[in-house]
């Protein structure tokens, strides 16, 4: 997804509600830490606006409500905007050829067999789907990861072998993951990638990959 700075969600600028969905989007929050959160990114009235948000679908009612507080949790939609970019649009010819060049290296990704991970479906959804929309924002596309290898110690030495530094044991754990992500993207900021069920947000979809349809990629472990 890509916004423009002059547009308006939920009542706030978009760089603003960009920033309040980036800060709430890795946990549950709670009313009360979402109110002082809207007022500190200049909403004049943060109950309307937390209305709004829920109203437009970038965030829900999360299962728990715990001490009897209202918890909400970010939806798809919402997290799609918090990883929204202000770049420049693309033309439909610029995005069909990033599109195949991912195809090409999810298939690459697969053929290797030193992959602790591996690409089980890309799908495309948002304006991409749409032919007559030129140009476009970007290309949305939800990734699919299936695992080679769960030992933790086997990933661990996949990570370690990697020579970067991470900041927390969960990061250290889930390279293999953010890495998938890094080499479909390929430092392209017109490719948003989700992991998320974009189930959740729209039927309209189209798959462009499947590991089970790729006769050069190593089988997944379950076959």
């Amino acid at each position: 997804m890509r916004i423009a700075k002059t547009d308006t969600i939920a009542g706030l600028p978009a760089p603003a509600a960009r920033d309040f969905l980036r800060r709430v989007r890795l946990t549950d929050f709670d009313e009360g830490w979402a109110l002082s959160l809207l007022e500190t990114l200049g909403a004049t009235d943060p109950r309307s606006t937390l209305d709004s948000f829920e109203g437009d679908r970038y965030i829900e009612r999360a299962d728990h409500s715990p001490d009897g507080c209202l918890w909400w949790t970010t939806t798809t939609l919402g997290n799609a905007v918090a990883m929204a970019s202000f770049g420049k649009p693309i033309t439909r010819k610029t995005a069909d050829r990033l599109v195949a060049e991912m195809l090409d290296r999810a298939r690459a990704y697969n053929a290797d067999p030193g992959k602790p991970s591996y690409v089980q479906r890309l799908r495309i959804f948002g304006s991409y789907l749409d032919q007559s929309v030129d140009p476009l924002g970007d290309v949305d596309v939800e990734l699919v990861l299936g695992r080679r290898v769960n030992d933790p110690k086997e990933v661990l030495r996949y990570t370690t072998a990697s020579g970067r530094s991470f900041a927390t044991y969960i990061d250290r754990i889930l390279w293999p993951q953010t890495e998938a992500v890094q080499i479909l993207r390929n430092r392209s900021a017109a490719i948003n990638i989700t992991t998320e069920d974009i189930g959740r947000l729209t039927d309209n979809v189209e798959t462009v990959y499947s590991i089970y349809e790729d006769p050069g990629a190593v089988p997944p472990p379950n076959l």
